[in-house]
């Protein structure tokens, strides 16, 4: 289906963000909190694309966690008229910055 091959997709570009990520010691934690975050996001982005997609009762589908994110980027996340923009707007700044 359309929903598996995007899912696909999704944990290729992952894959493939992590496996390039830099080995060298010296940037061992900056390289594990843009993987962790990476992840979560791509957590948040299935999460929020299913629920676009689904008619669900509760809208109730689980996550990672939100770790590492700012309380105001959650809540402006509440409020968008569009969560799967704006999480892979968000994406797209990490791994620019990274």
């Amino acid at each position: 289906t359309l929903v598996q091959t995007v899912r696909g997709e999704w944990f290729n570009a992952t894959s493939s963000l992590i496996a390039f990520c830099a080995k060298s010691s010296d940037k061992h934690q900056q390289v594990e909190q843009f993987q962790q975050l990476l992840v979560r996001l791509v957590s948040m982005l299935h999460c929020s694309a299913l629920q676009q997609v689904c008619e669900l009762e509760d809208n109730s589908l689980e996550i990672i966690d939100t770790t590492g994110m700012r309380k105001e980027s959650i809540s402006h996340l509440t409020r968008s008229p569009d969560r799967v923009e704006t999480i892979l707007q968000w994406m797209q700044r990490l791994i620019v910055e990274a």
